[in-house]
């Protein structure tokens, strides 16, 4: 199911599901195999899921290798997502009910249910991920990447990088990949650029569309969208090295129930429902504030402020 294969197989599978042409101009043989290797798939998948203490669909083949790069949780669930969207199941013998548990196991371990308890989305859980192969995020102003970025899941270790070689490697006790009592390897993670947790668009698709799958079972799909305005309270000048408290308004929402990350030119980025804060800089400051609901709502908020010597009295 690989690539283009798998896009015309799914496409055949889907062509009349999804109203782009009558059944009766598809070739009732050709749609059986094509809907038995759909379900080949996601078999595939679902036995990985289950030969693994965690849940996640990493392929055994990768293992005996003890090597991982570029593997999404949810990206190989979406081969599960895909047969879980077919029909005509017999009732004893209906195997989506296991499809869309294995599902479930493959997103928990992407979204933090894992040995290191790292969420492998950006923008989720309280323990993030700073620096990631990400252009945009390497040169923009924050120290956070943007939300909704999606990182490699099981690495093997630290990359090899220009200023450090193999040195960061080489500092970790137990090591790696040695010959004899490697560290665990689902236990391996490091904040540090690593080519082989970077996604791509088509990774990132499949894993939206598993999601999005899912979605759609929930009653959260009957619930009407509403956006809503941010605005984050700060006076407009600020003395510096002096104490100032952001504050941030969302009139629409209840913020009681948001988790809210704070981020300021030149300082750490802090949760809370309040930024308290020592400018260090003279001259025009930002400060951001992103808040995040358990449904998976959120909220921005921008601004600038001024910092200014304080004038003894």
């Amino acid at each position: 199911m690989y690539q283009s294969y798998g896009n015309a197989i799914r496409s055949y599978a889907f062509a009349a599901r999804s109203g782009r042409l009558p059944s009766t101009r598809l070739d009732s043989n050709y749609l059986a195999k094509c809907e038995t290797e759909i379900i080949a798939a996601a078999q595939d998948q679902l036995n990985r899921s289950q030969q693994c203490a965690y849940g996640s669909s990493f392929p055994a083949a990768t293992k005996r290798f003890l090597n991982g790069g570029w593997y999404f949780s949810m990206d190989q669930a979406f081969d599960l997502a895909v047969a879980s969207a077919l029909d005509g199941f017999p009732p004893l013998n209906d195997p989506r009910p296991k499809f869309l548990g294995a599902i479930l196991e493959n997103m928990n371990y992407e979204g933090g249910c894992n040995p290191v308890n790292v969420s492998y989305v950006e923008g989720l859980g309280w323990k993030r991920q700073r620096d990631i192969v990400s252009q945009f995020a390497a040169n923009d102003r924050r120290a956070l990447p943007p939300s909704g970025i999606p990182l490699g899941n099981i690495v093997a270790g630290f990359d090899w990088l220009p200023p450090y070689q193999g040195e960061l490697g080489a500092l970790c006790f137990p090591l790696d990949s040695p010959a004899n009592a490697p560290y665990p390897f689902y236990d391996r993670w490091g904040d540090s650029w690593n080519v082989q947790t970077e996604q791509t668009v088509v990774n990132q698709a499949r894993q939206l569309a598993t999601a999005a799958f899912l979605m759609a079972k929930t009653s959260l799909v009957t619930q009407p969208w509403k956006s809503a305005s941010a605005q984050i309270i700060i006076p407009a000048v600020v003395g510096i090295s002096n104490s100032a408290t952001a504050t941030l308004n969302v009139p629409d929402f209840d913020l009681a129930q948001a988790r809210v990350v704070w981020e300021a030119q030149n300082q750490e980025p802090a949760f809370g429902d309040r930024f308290i804060f020592a400018p260090v800089n003279y001259g025009t400051q930002w400060i951001e504030a992103e808040a995040q609901w358990p449904d998976g709502r959120r909220v921005f908020a921008a601004t600038n402020f001024l910092t200014q010597p304080i004038r003894p009295p």
